[in-house]
């Protein structure tokens, strides 16, 4: 299986937000592993393209209430 890799700019991420965060990206299918950069404020997650698409995760974020750059 090959993966694809989404790296998300989101504003202004805290630490309280990673749990959150990663549990709306863990709900959408394909999410095969997801990291985090404070220092950078994105969100790197692994997926299978066949199952899910960026734009899944844009709407994701920012359905959540999440701020995407």
């Amino acid at each position: 299986m090959r993966t694809k890799t989404a790296i998300l700019s989101i504003a202004e991420l805290t630490a309280e937000d990673l749990p959150r965060l990663r549990n709306v990206f863990d709900a959408l299918p394909g999410v095969e592993k997801i990291d985090f950069s404070l220092e950078r404020s994105v969100a790197v997650i692994d997926f299978d393209p066949g199952q899910s698409h960026i734009d899944d995760f844009l709407r994701a974020a920012l359905k959540a209430g999440f701020k995407v750059l």
